[in-house]
């Protein structure tokens, strides 16, 4: 019986191989995106779900807030806070540990590396249980100063991973350079992890003494900090306490208290602890992605994603379901002569669903071959080595074969329950199949949704795409052609000699400046200090309460070489005396004074209404390794995008301090860009032998900003073509379904005297009336999603690009459908009228 249920679903997919074609590839495309798609969510939903006692584990983060400016949101966290939440939250804390990274040079045989190095409390392995290849937590981690290294670091430094008691040089963490023998190998972190430490250094906190805003700060934050909460204690019991500790306990009552401020601390400071689970994917909003040791998924994306893979998998399975009825209604009279010649209405039932989900499955093999076909471009587009093997993804092969099971079963119900309880004398009386009553109503109706999904994935693509193109290509007020960054100034070796370094670089043809900075465009630093604005007289009683301003320290030109011209006052000049703010003097409470550049937030934030107004004004700060100035502003700036225009402006001080710049800005114009950089690597490594170049084109700086952006557009851009191309295989099944059912109702009305462009038009508007009916659902649901999706950008695309977007979109389907349809209304009106009247 089987073998004959079998023979008959191969007969009936030949004979018909349009639709089985179409029915099987669609579903197959739908499969493949929704298996693509869960390989990703998959990934996104593992992160650190491998670390042992990871809910126990939180870390704090820090946001500042203050008027007129964007919040301060990061992953880290002050030195100090450590030990002082320790303590207050006793009952809460078993242990903590704090981590911080530092870029160093690694030096091994005259070979020089950057590598990011991660400085750790010597409670490190109390809270993460990492896995050694050689060596243990007890010994290898046991005294300041010890190293553990990763197996790749491992394989790259030495070639083979049993190299405890080995030497690495090490510069400069406390401006010196230090030789630090291999105590333990780690095994490497897996990727699906928030930790990313190839190199471990047992914490000596003296060899930061150098730079006190590391670990001896309540307000700098550059630590990673991490506490272990005791068993029972909650996230939000401990949060609870941070908060009780810093309104009743912490320093900033103090410190508020004496720059002005009203209020609790928790006003302008606002702290949140995190479990380690949680990190990758909903840390993002709390702590804006500033330093973390790998880049922030984020839980809205995968959300989307999902719901795009459910989506472009319903419009598959609708329209498989939708097909595979309209076929089965063709084939009342085979039904008929089967319950004729004995067959049960059960096995009848059994011969439909057996059809359907032999195609469903046929239609899951190929998605799996899809799948490995282009999961080596989706990797790439996503930066991913995501993989689909059996014995990894069990769970998501288990759910693909459900799904297509259920959908054959679904697919294959209406005949199995419909078809097989017609009464052979009836049918085989009327001599035709049946179409049963509704059933195109029906598929009307899922051709609605099916257009209705893919008219709106097109406009969310549109309108993500769009807004990644404007990012790219919004005026950032300064320019961006022609410039490399240099970094690595700041290792002791070369700090000296950063001015002569400096000056050879731009004697290299085609080089026109070398300017100095301590950030550069897309660096996601900020450095922030209190500014108080002095009264024209110097009246002390008379002074504003402080401003938390961000900072750069900058050279002499480099307003220049960013093409950025002063719209009051004037930039820094090397002419003239009292322009740059000097190393600090033995007597700290000497105060100095030089000159300041602001931008035209920071006068507003300030208190100007006019530019203008703020030359010539004093600023008293504190400066980070100088001590105490006088600020004379001298020039205010325009406003500039040197982050992500996600993030918007912000308030900023210019000065001149060099012992505070370590990144160049090389401004070229040449027709030879090889030969520059050959030049710019041969002088490199002439003056600066044992420190590895770091060199990168501004433009791959700030389109890398937007990397996700455009791989999200891209990916929304992939797979809604997919959902547009199944909706119109679908559309293209029906019509050739309609106009194969309609053949003699056409070739009546020809004998009538109809013309084969009116019966055309007859049916490009039957089967055209569903993509209009899908324009007006999908239009109103994209524009709420839409709108709500670019709020999360300071700077975006206004809501009439959405409106433009949702007619472009409409009118591309509904043209698509047209297309779709008329070929075969043409074929089937161009017919001669003898062959449809004679049509069975």
């Amino acid at each position: 019986m089987f073998r004959n249920y079998f023979l008959t679903a191969w007969r009936h997919v030949f004979k018909n191989r349009l639709f089985s074609f179409i029915n099987i590839f669609g579903l197959a495309i739908g499969l493949m995106s929704c298996m693509l798609i869960f390989l990703f969510v998959e990934d996104e939903l593992s992160y650190d779900d491998w670390l042992p006692e990871g809910d126990r584990i939180v870390r704090l983060h820090s946001a500042f807030l203050s008027p007129d400016r964007p919040a301060f949101r990061t992953v880290s966290a002050p030195g100090f806070w450590m030990d002082a939440l320790s303590a207050y939250a006793a009952a809460d804390v078993e242990t903590a540990v704090r981590l911080v990274r530092v870029g160093q040079t690694v030096i091994k045989d005259d070979k020089v590396f950057d590598e990011q190095i991660t400085f750790a409390d010597g409670t490190f392995f109390d809270i993460f249980k990492l896995p050694f290849v050689a060596g243990d937590a007890q010994s290898s981690f046991a005294k300041p100063l010890d190293l553990l290294i990763s197996e790749e670091m491992a394989l790259k430094y030495f070639g083979r991973t049993d190299v405890i008691g080995e030497t690495l040089t090490v510069c400069c963490a406390e401006e010196r350079q230090m030789e630090v023998r291999v105590a333990g190998v780690l095994k490497d972190i897996p990727r699906n992890s928030h930790l990313d430490i190839d190199m471990l250094v047992y914490l000596e906190p003296s060899i930061f003494d150098f730079a006190p805003n590391i670990l001896k700060t309540w307000t700098s934050v550059n630590t990673l900090t991490y506490f272990k909460l005791k068993e029972g204690a909650t996230v939000e019991g401990f949060k609870t306490r941070v908060y009780e500790w810093l309104n009743r306990e912490s320093p900033f009552l103090k410190m508020g208290a004496d720059a002005g401020m009203t209020g609790q601390p928790s006003d302008f400071l606002r702290p949140n602890v995190m479990a380690v689970p949680d990190l990758h994917l909903y840390a993002r909003p709390d702590a804006g992605n500033f330093g973390d040791m790998r880049p922030m998924g984020d839980i809205r994306f995968v959300y989307t994603f999902s719901a795009v893979a459910i989506l472009i998998l319903a419009i598959a399975c609708i329209n498989f379901m939708n097909l595979s009825t309209a076929r089965a209604t063709q084939r009342a009279r085979e039904v008929a002569l089967r319950k004729v010649l004995g067959a049960s209405r059960t096995q009848v039932a059994l011969q439909f669903l057996g059809e359907a989900v032999m195609l469903s499955l046929l239609a899951l093999m190929l998605g799996l071959m899809g799948v490995e076909m282009v999961l080596p471009a989706y990797n790439d587009v996503l930066g991913r080595s995501l993989e689909m093997t059996i014995t990894s993804n069990t769970g998501l092969l288990a759910l693909a074969v459900s799904v297509a099971v259920f959908v054959g079963v679904i697919a294959g119900s209406y005949p199995a329950l419909v078809l097989s309880r017609f009464a052979p004398a009836r049918i085989l009386k009327a001599n035709k199949s049946s179409d049963a009553e509704g059933s195109g109503r029906l598929r009307s109706l899922l051709v609605v949704i099916q257009f209705a999904v893919s008219i709106g994935l097109a406009i969310c693509t549109a309108v993500v795409y769009g807004q990644s193109m404007y990012a790219q290509k919004m005026d950032l007020g300064f320019e961006t052609e022609g410039k490399i960054v240099m970094r690595n100034f700041r290792a002791a070796p070369i700090a000296e000699q950063r001015e002569s370094i400096g000056r050879e670089l731009a004697t290299i043809p085609g080089v026109e400046s070398v300017v100095f900075s301590s950030e550069v465009p897309t660096d996601d630093n900020e450095n922030n200090t209190g500014f108080q604005l002095l009264s024209s007289a110097g009246d002390a009683s008379a002074n504003t309460e402080q401003r938390i301003i961000n900072y750069f320290s900058v050279d002499f030109g480099f307003f220049e070489a960013y093409g950025i011209d002063p719209v009051a006052g004037r930039t820094f000049d090397r002419s003239r005396g009292n322009e740059v703010i000097e190393a600090p003097l033995e007597d700290n409470s000497i105060r100095r004074s030089a000159s300041v550049v602001i931008n035209e937030m920071a006068a507003r934030n300030l208190g100007f209404s006019n530019a203008a107004d703020a030359v010539g004004r004093v600023l008293r700060a504190g400066i980070y390794r100088a001590g105490p100035y006088d600020l004379t502003i001298v020039g205010v700036v325009p406003d500039v995008h040197f982050r992500s225009i996600r993030f918007g402006k912000q308030p900023s001080v210019y000065f001149v301090q060099p012992t505070n710049m370590d990144v160049a800005t090389v401004t070229y114009r040449t027709s030879d860009l090889p030969a520059l950089v050959t030049a710019i690597g041969g002088a490199w490594r002439r003056l600066a032998p044992n420190v590895p170049m770091g060199m990168s084109f501004l433009n791959d700086m700030i389109a890398a900003q937007y990397a996700d952006d455009v791989a999200q557009g891209t990916l929304f851009a992939a797979f809604s073509g997919l959902a547009i191309l199944v909706a119109c295989l679908g559309l293209y099944g029906l019509a050739h379904f309609t106009a194969e059912r309609r053949t003699k109702e056409i070739g009546i009305r020809k004998v009538m005297g109809a013309r084969t462009r009116d019966i055309v038009r007859l049916l490009v508007w039957q089967l055209s009336k569903p993509v209009v009916v899908a324009n007006l659902i999908a239009w109103p649901v994209a524009w709420y999603l839409m709108v709500d999706w670019l709020q999360g950008f300071e700077y975006r695309l206004g809501h009439g690009y959405i409106f433009v977007a949702a007619v472009v979109a409409g009118l591309v389907a509904l043209i698509i459908a047209w297309g779709t349809v008329a070929g075969r209304a043409i074929r089937v009106a161009s017919a001669k009228p003898i062959h449809a009247l004679r049509y069975e």
